[in-house]
């Protein structure tokens, strides 16, 4: 198999935190699996200590004086004969001019586009606009991230899209290997920006409230993560109102260290996920998975990606139905012995599909096709 110089370009500069979120770790695990080199390119938006999990990555920054996109595509034009296979994350209009770029100094370079959509974005993309349009037919590989979503674009583009959820990296979770279900406490968790619309943690709290009388024993809702000072005040108002629950209702804010966060997920039994809408599948639900949370959501796009459809986990089909997930939440608090099982399922589950070491591979067999393909014509 052949070894390609690599290199992540995004629509927008990183930060640090996405360093280890899906546009950057699935790349670098494409590295690790068959890649000689590794380029990030983005103008730097503050330091990154989490580039030091990413061993052989290098990251290069853009003029400051410049935007964004424009500084990318100045770079590209220097340094194209130095990439092999080009990763773009998101349909982006930013990228129509770095695409054209691309094919026009390596007609044969690969780019590989992670879609990271929903249905609502994904029908209101350009593609009656030449230019968009001709940007995506310049990606050689393109993939989202639910099922949902791929059979609903392949009858659409009339062109392959590929299935690659959001994974796991398991050299980032050492200490998941040993998690056991035993050590596990009766905590409901949650991750993400509190209070984001989006997010819709009202939900997830007053459905917590809704079902906690029907508990036999008592749960805590633990949410991690920046909040809003609207939900700060929405959170203030409803430990008022509830005086029994505010014991139980904890709010720890942002937490960057990865050993301490993954220390929630290796407690919790539940992780609960209350979101409107994700871009693809979240990446908080593979780092849940992988220490056998048991998963309550909404019917996001890849609820039944993370659910293997219900199996591994609850759906709650209407993201406003505060009293639908609040039966389900105390339907699995309810059921010890379906958590125990749950625990072993959604392990064995994740390993088998979401490892993104064997999600490369599938890629790194697509990029051969796509290089073969090229060496024919």
């Amino acid at each position: 198999m052949n070894k390609y110089k690599m290199c992540v370009i995004p629509a927008s500069p990183l930060e640090n935190v996405q360093l280890l979120k899906d546009r950057v770790i699935f790349p670098y695990v494409c590295y690790r699996t068959f890649g000689e080199s590794l380029r990030l390119v983005t103008k730097c938006t503050g330091d990154y200590p989490y580039l030091s999990y990413l061993e052989g990555a290098d990251l290069v920054p853009l003029p400051e004086d410049q935007p964004h996109m424009e500084a990318a595509v100045r770079y590209l034009s220097g340094h194209a004969g130095e990439i092999d296979l080009l990763f773009l994350f998101g349909a982006r209009g930013e990228y129509m001019e770095l695409t054209r770029t691309y094919k026009s100094l390596r007609p044969d370079g690969i780019i590989y586009l992670k879609l990271d959509t929903n249905i609502d974005w994904a029908n209101a993309l350009p593609l009656s606009h030449k230019p968009f349009a001709d940007f995506l037919r310049n990606c050689d590989i393109i993939s989202c991230e639910t099922r949902r979503l791929q059979s609903l674009l392949y009858k659409k583009w009339q062109r392959p899209v590929e299935y690659i959820p959001n994974g796991v990296y398991y050299p980032l979770y050492p200490g998941a290997s040993d998690v056991r279900f035993e050590e596990k406490e009766n905590i409901i968790l949650t991750v993400g920006r509190l209070g984001d619309i989006q997010k819709n943690s009202l939900l997830l709290l007053y459905a917590y409230a809704l079902a906690f009388p029907q508990f036999d024993e008592p749960w805590d809702l633990v949410m991690v993560g920046s909040v809003t000072p609207e939900f700060q005040a929405d959170c203030e108002d409803f430990c008022r109102r509830f005086p029994p629950l505010a014991p139980h209702v904890h709010l720890t804010g942002n937490i960057a260290d990865k050993h301490t966060l993954h220390q929630y997920y290796r407690r919790a039994k539940i992780f609960a996920l209350p979101s409107r809408a994700e871009g693809g599948s979240p990446n908080v639900f593979s780092e849940a998975a992988v220490y056998g949370c048991t998963v309550v959501t909404t019917g996001v796009d890849a609820a039944p990606d993370m659910t293997d459809n219900g199996r591994v986990g609850r759906i709650s089909p209407d993201i406003e139905d505060f009293d639908g997930f609040a039966r389900e939440l105390a339907a699995v608090c309810l059921d010890p012995a379906y958590l125990a099982r749950n625990f072993h399922d959604m392990r064995t589950y994740i390993k088998e599909f979401f490892d993104y070491e064997r999600l490369a591979a599938r890629l790194q067999i697509l990029v051969e096709l796509q290089a073969s393909k090229r060496r024919q014509k």
